[in-house]
């Protein structure tokens, strides 16, 4: 390999699915909006708030998408890290990921906090959004490729 190529091995989620595996989006999708309502009701619960169901619904589809929104960011930067200091790794090296996963988490709990939960007491939106930030961030970055396909 030329030292002027960049290999992109690993940039776990979502950026090398739109390229390898569209169709693994049929499969993320719903089990991103399965975790995000999980974590939304349960927090609800916990939180003793009333109207559950009415939140639920105005809220669910805002922080499904930003947290969509939130992965490909944190992604952005792994992929811009490896480009911008000519990285020949692999792309799952913690120094790359922990960082990414932390500005994913951080994006998600901005985007939760100031939109999705915008109607919300100021006490009841910290907490939610910093729900969604803890139990959300991409994990997954943290997944070496190779235990998937080598």
């Amino acid at each position: 390999m030329s030292s002027k190529e960049t290999r992109l091995y690993n940039i776990f989620f979502p950026i090398w699915m739109i390229l390898l595996m569209p169709t693994a989006w049929m499969v993320a999708l719903p089990i991103n909006f399965i975790v995000d309502s999980i974590v939304i009701l349960i927090s609800m619960r916990a939180m003793k708030i009333a109207n559950k169901k009415t939140l639920y619904k105005k809220s669910i589809l805002k922080v499904w998408i930003f947290g969509f929104i939130a992965d490909i960011i944190g992604a952005l930067c792994i992929f811009g890290a490896m480009y911008f200091f000519k990285l020949d790794i692999r792309g799952d090296e913690l120094f790359l990921t922990i960082p990414a996963l932390l500005i994913s988490a951080i994006f998600i709990f901005i985007f939760n906090y100031a939109i999705s939960f915008k109607s919300y007491e100021k006490g009841t939106r910290l907490r939610m959004a910093m729900h969604l930030a803890i139990f959300t961030a991409p994990y997954t970055f943290l997944i070496p490729l190779n235990w998937i396909y080598y």
